[in-house]
């Protein structure tokens, strides 16, 4: 889905998500919203702090400081085209202080 709409289109990842590496994986797939539900009821509210802490973990064995750095990882083209774009943007966006 990710690839079809070309990374334009807010992808929620479902099912199956009950560890960090889960929520990774739908990242990388191009989700850019996860969602726990069903595990959250077998192991309950403490599940989500160890998801994102899992998640934290393993994004920064990998070098990835923010979720956008994960997100479509997995379809190359897509991913490099849009972090460039992010990363101009940024640029854009910086203050540049001149002493006079």
């Amino acid at each position: 889905m990710y690839h079809l709409t070309n990374g334009e289109i807010p992808i929620i990842g479902v099912g199956g998500v009950g560890s960090g590496h889960d929520a990774y994986e739908k990242l990388k797939a191009g989700a850019s919203l996860v969602q726990i539900y069903s595990m959250l009821v077998y192991k309950g509210p403490g599940l989500v702090s160890r998801v994102r802490r899992e998640l934290a973990e393993i994004m920064l064995e990998n070098g990835q400081r923010k979720v956008e750095d994960v997100i479509g990882i997995d379809h190359e083209e897509i991913y490099w085209r849009r972090r460039e774009d992010r990363s101009r943007n940024e640029r854009t966006q910086e203050k540049i202080i001149v002493d006079e």
